[in-house]
């Protein structure tokens, strides 16, 4: 596996242009020049950023996991009264009616908790990412070649 890899780096490396050299013979760069402190400052801000939407997007699964544990109590708790009512019905009319008010309550709870899930989603979602947000500039704006140059 790891011969394959090499190979096909080492092919691709071999197809690709030279760059024509610079006035003063060095080889141009796409990237400007930085020094092991810089790198060591956006390596050390990007972890932190890495750690922050970490937490982010623990906290949000947390609360996530939360949220599926409640609806499946009450689930649980109105299926089990459904069942003790329909036990207790004495003619089949009123079987028809329990059992068409739960299928109706059951799916009218599936749909609130389904929007409530997919709104913290998107919540979690953009909470996770938020912290990235600046880092990409940030790091572009690090290694890209100053425009006056």
């Amino acid at each position: 596996m790891a011969s394959k890899s090499k190979k096909s780096v080492v092919a691709v490396t071999e197809m690709a242009e030279p760059a024509e050299p610079a006035e003063s013979g060095a080889m141009p760069t796409p990237f400007a020049p930085l020094d092991f402190e810089s790198l060591v400052d956006l390596g050390r801000e990007n972890f932190a950023a890495a750690a922050k939407a970490n937490r982010a997007l623990s906290e949000g699964m947390q609360a996530i996991g939360q949220e599926i544990l409640t609806y499946a109590r009450s689930s649980l708790e109105s299926a089990s009264n459904a069942a003790t009512a329909l036990l207790e019905a004495k003619t089949l009319d009123e079987v028809i009616q329990l059992n068409t008010d739960l299928a109706k309550s059951s799916l009218e709870a599936l749909l609130a908790r389904s929007a409530k899930l997919s709104e913290m989603g998107v919540s979690i979602a953009s909470e996770a990412l938020a912290p990235w947000g600046g880092r990409v500039e940030a790091t572009f704006a690090k290694f890209a070649k100053p425009a006056a140059a």
